[in-house]
């Protein structure tokens, strides 16, 4: 598939993702082959990279492939967030178990290529899964419409958008915000979207340099423990 084309659908498929409580953005741009690239193209985000000069600026960040990437996904979250709250809503279960189903292949499909004589494999599928188990005992939050609280929850559900393995969304509703956030979406209710946004935007600048690291230097095992947080939120869905 060509790039730009598959930036262009892997957008649209993350959109929905991040719209469903259970799979990860990322977990969807790993499949797609695209994780990676799009790590490394955000941590340059930094004040000093962006200059006057557009096509240097085109350059470093990719804009041919990120702005494809971005009016997908966000074309789609417009479209579909209404679509999925009445699903969410109206077929809770049948809706979950559809979307642990679908975690738990993705899982396997993450670590099917690599080298299971290697310990450190398992150890981190493990560490993974209990982290993963353990995100979800999160108690609930009343987040009302306090701003720093807004601030807060879009900060830890945009961690969760970078990292594949559980989604913005499962964080979301682990913490009990999921509806209030949703309908904000779908309502396009700034009052509540501003406030989210400005976490993601916190998490934006300041995660991406770390994971692209983790990843260029401990690919394998680090992919290994985001299966574990796949499996076991897949697994967390069924029983919900």
């Amino acid at each position: 598939m060509n790039e730009r084309l598959r930036f262009f659908v892997s957008g649209f498929f993350i959109g929905i993702a991040e719209l469903l409580p259970g799979i990860s953005g990322s977990t969807v741009a790993v499949a797609f082959g695209i994780y990676n690239k799009i790590i490394k193209i955000l941590s340059n985000i930094r004040i000093k990279n962006f200059s006057g000069n557009l096509s240097e600026v085109s350059s470093r960040f990719h804009l041919d492939l990120l702005l494809l990437l971005i009016s997908s996904m966000a074309l789609t979250v417009i479209f579909f967030s209404k679509l999925v709250l009445y699903f969410y809503t109206n077929y809770n279960d049948l809706f979950e178990n559809f979307l642990a189903t679908i975690m738990i292949i993705i899982s396997l499909i993450v670590v099917k290529d690599f080298s299971f004589k290697k310990r450190s494999i398992f150890l981190f599928i493990i560490l993974g899964a209990v982290i993963g188990f353990l995100i979800n005992q999160l108690p609930n939050i009343q987040t009302g419409n306090n701003f720093l609280i807004l601030v807060l929850i879009g900060a830890i559900a945009f961690s969760f958008f970078l990292v594949p393995g559980i989604s913005g969304s499962a964080i979301l509703l682990s913490l009990g915000s999921y509806r209030l956030i949703i309908e904000a979406v779908a309502e396009i209710n700034f009052s509540i979207l501003a406030p989210f946004a400005l976490g993601c935007l916190i998490t934006l600048y300041f995660l991406p340099k770390i994971i692209f690291n983790l990843v260029d230097k401990y690919n394998e095992e680090l992919m290994s423990f985001f299966s574990g947080l796949i499996f076991i939120a897949g697994l967390n869905l069924f029983y919900l």
